[in-house]
């Protein structure tokens, strides 16, 4: 029983680590909160669900969702962020949830208040080990989860553009003065924020067979934000490790408590949490200004 509730909580827990990411990338390079993340994200979610009703192959209507995450953000960062990114936290803060509502209303104009099938047409079946049952969705999550994770890892080290990303993560008047493109790079952290947030979402409306208008508030402005305080706020590896361990305590209280009080409960597990470590398990490391 006890691995049954591990193998579904590192299900759930990865896609929310992948939310988590494109959340934590922004604020590690420009310490803002992007409350529109969430919704953001949500409008290439209903993008590839509208293909999807369409006719489109499942692939195809997906890889477009996820390029309409990215283009979208790019835009925000652009005609929204940008204009306010040296105004302190509040005007970029409020700058945000204005976006937020303007994605959501959209996605309600266009969509309604409905619940939808989201179907792509793969049925998964099942594997048992004794008295463990481990659906092959699962594993493509987890597959899919791990594969982005590290190509993100591995991007940041080894790209030229990843350097970029990091270098204004330490200091963005010292990378621009290196050569560094910071408005450009800033938009690619944005797009690349986007396309793992439709990533995330869609695993997780392919997970539970469903997408409703507020599937960007549920995972990408409470998950994603619940997953970073307890990984650390602004650490990539604090953000996969805290969406992780989220999801192992949804598993669990849901196995051996209640369902019902699932959310209530993890809430109060995590301001027991915030009580003793503030900073989470992996605080970003920022360097000291002499």
């Amino acid at each position: 029983m006890l691995l049954q509730h591990l193998i579904n909580g590192l299900s759930i827990g990865s896609i929310y680590a992948l939310i988590a990411m494109g959340y934590n990338m922004v604020y590690g390079i420009l310490e803002l909160l992007n409350f529109a993340h969430g919704d953001v994200y949500a409008v290439g979610c209903f993008a590839a669900l509208g293909l999807l009703t369409m006719g489109v192959h499942p692939a195809l209507a997906i890889m477009a969702g996820i390029i309409v995450g990215f283009v979208i953000n790019l835009f925000v960062e652009k005609l929204a962020y940008r204009p306010v990114r040296y105004s302190g936290r509040v005007t970029p803060t409020i700058t945000a949830v204005g976006i937020a509502y303007i994605m959501r209303n959209a996605i309600l104009k266009i969509w309604g208040p409905e619940t939808f099938a989201f179907d792509i047409g793969v049925r998964g079946s099942n594997l048992q080990f004794g008295g463990i049952i481990i659906g092959t969705l699962q594993i493509y999550i987890l597959l899919i989860a791990v594969s982005c994770m590290i190509g993100i890892t591995l991007y940041l080290k080894k790209t030229k553009t990843g350097q970029g990303i990091i270098a204004i993560s330490q200091s963005i008047p010292t990378a621009a003065l290196m050569g560094v493109p910071v408005n450009r790079t800033i938009s690619i952290v944005y797009g690349i924020g986007g396309a793992l947030g439709v990533i995330g979402g869609i695993l997780f409306c392919i997970y539970y067979d469903s997408i409703f208008i507020g599937i960007g508030f549920a995972l990408g402005t409470i998950k994603a934000w619940m997953a970073s305080i307890i990984g650390g706020v602004g650490s990539l590896k604090g953000a996969v490790m805290g969406a992780i361990m989220l999801g192992l305590m949804e598993s669990m209280v849901s196995g051996y408590v209640s369902t019902l009080y699932k959310d209530a409960i993890v809430w109060l597990l995590l301001i027991a949490f915030v009580l003793i470590k503030p900073q989470g398990l992996f605080p970003a490391q920022v360097a000291e200004k002499i």
